[in-house]
């Protein structure tokens, strides 16, 4: 879908929507792709032409995700949080910082409440370290011994 008309056309006023959204068979849903590059994507996703337009995808579709850039280099996340019901970040394990998820959550939640965090790109052979009960099994027997009788 890059390179292809989407929401930055539909907000501009160059594209209609029936010609924008699309089916995606093979995985059984509709998508709508960014579109053409802006030089002023702040203005476009916060005008009311996008408030609208999530208004009446909400109307149309059980369920609306809407994708955007990272959080924390550009604003456009909390722009596009003020229209959701409810966050979901995806944070690459192993690799992104946990004082720039902390930054994220503390810019994201006071718009929204935050539903998870979900970790892209985990590797399975460092994850196994951790172990299966790793983390019940190390606070079980360290704080909660005193609370069982044998």
């Amino acid at each position: 879908l890059e390179r292809e008309t989407g929401l930055v056309d539909l907000l501009m006023g160059d594209a209609n929507i029936k010609d924008v959204v699309r089916f995606h068979k093979q995985a059984d849903y509709w998508v709508l792709p960014a579109g053409n590059k802006t030089q002023n994507p702040t203005d476009l996703l916060s005008s009311e032409r996008m408030k609208s337009l999530v208004a009446s995808f909400r109307q149309t579709f059980d369920l609306v995700v809407i994708d955007t850039p990272p959080a924390g280099p550009v604003i456009d996340p909390v722009i596009v949080s003020q229209l959701c019901d409810k966050i979901v970040l995806i944070v690459r394990w192993g690799a992104t910082a946990r004082e720039m998820v902390n930054g994220c959550v503390q810019q994201l939640s006071g718009h929204k409440r935050i539903a998870g965090v979900a970790f892209n790109l985990v590797d399975d052979h460092q994850a196994q370290k951790y172990g299966k009960y790793a983390y019940a099994y190390y606070y079980g027997a360290r704080y909660y011994k005193n609370y069982y009788s044998e």
